[in-house]
């Protein structure tokens, strides 16, 4: 580490940057977790990363570089062996007159400088950089990562068309090295899950990326059973049930040294069996609310729902809205020293240090319901309920929401007020959910508009004349219009972001709180029409809205917008 926690703290207690009682709240939350102070500062949004850096950089009398803000050449890139890059937490960013910029975690580890020195012969010049950054430059070594799976696969079909048994097959390292190139391939990419379809002729590897799926790899068709057994040795699967579905979970240490969690579902068809593998990432170290995609006014008010000792918060969308991200994000902003949080999952998608973590099984008769009443006992302060599926479930969630507990959970509703509706006809009280609910959050996810390929151009289309057909309410029409820009960014498409013009993904969000006239509503059973217009009234803005204030701003398309959230 560059600099110690005490060390950290007295800088950034010297700039008066951060109030002296979030200071010792994030000290506190580091101590907690037994991470860096940085990250946690970082994490909550206290400060950026780069002023951090710079003022830590600064401290010890040197230069910081964000690394995400350059193109680093592969030749320079290159002029550092990668394992040595990767074990060290070093980037090669620049060379000017026999000088290598080497970006470091750790500025002070003179070992490393010597190394970069005897083995290019160039001078160097050690810039500190952030653990993030260092990370997500490193995965620049894997450009080439096809050519080395084309040479795996080729071995690996020789040994396949062998007589060789399927489990000698799956621990041969071919095989070994086959499977841990594709998943390594997954994480460079970027990508949410991995389909591995067999096929008459060949097994197409895919990976969804920003929610859509392409195409990655083609391999023969003799390499599907080996894949498929190396990948259920690796999940705890039965190697001799190819007739019926099985999930399972499994780790993977990437190269550069970070455990990715992995969830595996396999599933007979009729040309043999597909794989899906969804990557599991760490939220809680990349992500906070603003990352999320809220506004800093829908932040405040989503703070001040999360810091009430009881109550219900629910998190409303379709599947693959991102509703278990912003779950685990609040989570990791509530995971302090003075609460006990206890969660009951299906499945356990990230492992939360200090947050106590069960998963449902169907198949044991362990349940929601039954994995709720059991974490009742266990004197939790904040109880996670992956999920309101059934009459008995929503019953208890709002029972423990009454008796002193901050509850948070999600909802398949289609927006905010949808979540009033559903919760009554799983048989909860009026009265009772009047007086427990806080607030609900529905959301979906758009692409974001590659930075790298970002352009402007002259508006084609008149989307208030289309908007004008969809939505009836002239007063929102009216504020939608307001927010409409007036030029039209998007992405021209580059290797970066694979030609699509989109990379990563943002939230648009709807914030419904739940102040006296809602809760009156919802008393009284009244109409999910009244309480949308009353909830309208009170400053709720439609996800519609927030996505195109975020088309204003450049950060997605009215596309992408009108994809998901078209009213």
């Amino acid at each position: 580490m560059f600099l110690s926690l005490p060390e950290v703290e007295k800088i950034v207690k010297e700039s008066g940057r951060v109030e002296a009682q979030e200071l010792a709240k994030a000290v506190e939350t580091a101590r907690h977790l037994e991470v860096g102070l940085e990250e946690v500062l970082i994490g909550k949004r206290l400060m950026g990363a780069a002023e951090l850096g710079q003022m830590m950089a600064q401290e010890q009398g040197m230069a910081y570089i964000d690394l995400q803000s350059i193109d680093i050449p592969q030749e320079v890139l290159k002029l550092v062996p990668e394992e040595f890059a990767i074990n060290r937490h070093v980037v090669s960013f620049k060379l000017e007159k026999e000088v290598i910029f080497l970006a470091m975690e750790d500025p002070k580890d003179l070992e490393a400088v010597e190394f970069v020195k005897k083995s290019t012969g160039y001078e160097v010049r050690p810039v500190y950089a952030d653990r993030l950054s260092i990370q997500l430059s490193l995965r620049a070594y894997k450009e080439t990562l096809k050519k080395e799976f084309a040479e795996l696969a080729e071995k690996t079909v020789v040994r396949a068309k062998g007589e060789v048994s399927i489990v000698d097959l799956a621990k041969d390292v071919s095989v070994i090295k086959a499977v841990d190139t594709i998943l390594e391939f997954a994480v460079v990419e970027d990508a949410s899950d991995v389909h591995i379809e067999p096929l008459a002729n060949e097994v197409v590897v895919r990976y969804r990326i920003d929610g859509v799926l392409h195409d990655v790899l083609n391999l023969p068709r003799e390499l599907q059973p080996a894949l498929v057994a190396r990948i259920k040795i690796l999940a705890n699967l039965k190697l001799d049930e190819t007739r019926l579905p099985q999930d399972g979970r499994m780790m993977f240490k990437s190269e550069g040294g970070e455990k990715v969690s992995l969830r595996v579902s396999v599933l007979p068809t009729v040309e043999g069996e597909k794989l899906v593998l969804r990557i599991l990432e760490e939220v809680l170290q990349h992500f906070s609310l603003g990352t999320l995609g809220l506004i800093p006014e829908k932040e405040k008010l989503l703070k001040a729902s999360i810091k009430k000792p009881h109550g219900m918060v629910l998190v409303t969308g379709p599947t693959g809205s991102g509703k278990t991200t912003t779950l685990y994000t609040i989570l990791g902003m509530l995971n302090t020293v003075g609460v006990n949080i206890s969660t009951v999952e299906d499945p356990v998608e990230n492992r939360i240090r200090r947050v106590n973590q069960t998963q449902v099984n169907v198949a044991a008769g362990y349940v929601f319901a039954k994995g709720l009443r059991s974490l009742l006992r266990q004197d939790p302060d904040i109880i996670m309920v992956g999920e309101i599926r059934d009459k008995e479930t929503a019953k208890i969630a709002v029972n423990a929401a009454m008796t002193g507990h901050l509850v948070l959970s999600t909802l398949h509703t289609n927006d905010a007020p949808g979540a009033i509706p559903r919760m009554l006809d799983l048989g909860v009280e009026p009265f009772l959910l009047a007086s427990t609910l806080e607030m609900v959050v529905a959301q979906r996810l758009v692409r974001k508009i590659c930075p790298d390929c970002k352009m402007e151009l002259p508006l084609k289309r008149d989307w208030s004349k289309l908007l004008e057909g969809v939505i009836k309410d002239k007063e929102r029409l009216e504020q939608i219009k307001r927010l409409l820009p007036q030029k039209s960014i998007r992405g021209r498409g580059g290797p970066k972001c694979r030609y699509s013009g989109y990379k990563g993904r943002v939230g648009i969000f709807e914030m419904m709180m739940v102040a006296e006239n809602i809760r009156e509503l919802i008393a009284n059973r009244a109409a999910i029409g009244e309480i949308k217009a009353v909830a309208l009234q009170e400053g709720m803005e439609t996800m519609l809205v927030d996505g195109v204030r975020k088309v204003g701003e450049g950060m997605t398309t009215m596309e992408e917008v009108l994809r998901v959230s078209l009213e």
